[in-house]
């Protein structure tokens, strides 16, 4: 992952997290436009590194952080 790749990747977390909160507080306008913000990012970290390895990337990290069985 390049530097620039890492950096939108941040963005892509921070705004998940700003979303989920804004919904936990009852801020449905702010989740909304957060989503949209979001949304951008997710994006644009696909157009930078490519659909596939995209895909490859977040499929890693979730088994990484998945419960144990």
């Amino acid at each position: 992952m390049t530097d620039e790749q890492s950096a939108i990747f941040r963005k892509v977390l921070d705004t998940n997290w700003q979303v989920k909160e804004l919904k936990e507080s009852g801020n449905w306008n702010e989740a909304r436009l957060k989503s949209k913000e979001h949304n951008e990012a997710v994006e644009e970290l696909k157009a930078s590194m490519g659909e596939r390895e995209y895909d490859n990337f977040i499929n890693m990290g979730k088994k990484m952080f998945a419960p144990l069985k």
